[in-house]
Order: structure tokens, then C-alpha cells, then sequence
């Protein structure tokens, strides 16, 4: 993860590690983002025999609201791209999402805020 962060330091102000926990086999990490427009991005991935099994990278203003949250949780079968989705400023607001690795995350919100610039 620390690898793909330091790609993006143009956008990255600060990062937190909230949650480290690795073993043999798995791994979950925590860790809050502040980014150049003061937005936040909070992500959590949980990383089995290598492989990114379970993730959410919420990313919200610097007052809280939501921008979107992109993961994998299995609530939404129909959708084209299931189990990988995105709410997009509201919980109920679900659509397809191609974004799914933090690198994926990552290069979408700096294209946003750099655009905003």
C-alpha cells in the first residue's frame, strides 16, 4: 500500500495508519488520507494469500459528506460490475464501478482535484 501512496504524493497532504494487522496469510489496513483540498480518504483492505478480498475507500469532504465510497461488499447482484460498486454523495445512490484497487482510487480523485485547481 505505502508503495502505491507514495505515487500520489501530489495529492496526499497527510496519511494516518489507523489499523496494521498482518500475518502469514492476511492482512488488514486501515488509514485516513488527507488530501491537497482538504477531502479526506478513508480506506480498508483486507488482503488474503495475496489477494485483495475485501475493500471500501470512502472519500469525503473536509465537513464530512460523502464524495463517493467505492467496495466490494455482495449487497448489490445486478449490478454489471458486482460485487465492485460506488455511492456516489449518498448511501442510496449505487452505480457500476471499474475503480477497484486503491491505485484505481487513487488516480480518479487526483484527476478530480487537480481539475478543480
Amino acid at each position: 500500500m505505502l508503495s502505491t501512496l507514495s505515487l500520489f504524493t501530489n495529492i496526499i497532504t497527510t496519511f494516518e495508519i489507523l489499523v496494521q494487522d498482518n500475518r502469514s496469510d492476511l492482512s488488514k489496513t486501515n488509514v485516513k488520507l488527507i488530501l491537497k483540498d482538504n477531502s479526506v480518504l478513508f480506506i480498508r483492505e483486507i488482503i488474503i494469500d495475496n489477494v485483495l478480498f475485501d475493500y471500501s475507500y470512502h472519500w469525503q469532504s473536509a465537513n464530512g459528506l460523502l464524495i463517493i465510497r467505492w467496495d466490494n461488499a455482495p449487497h448489490y447482484p445486478k449490478l454489471q460490475t458486482f460485487p465492485h460498486h460506488k455511492h456516489i454523495r449518498s448511501e442510496s445512490n449505487v452505480e457500476i464501478s471499474y475503480e477497484t484497487t486503491l491505485g484505481d482510487i487513487l488516480n480518479y480523485i487526483s484527476i478530480q482535484i487537480t481539475n478543480k485547481i
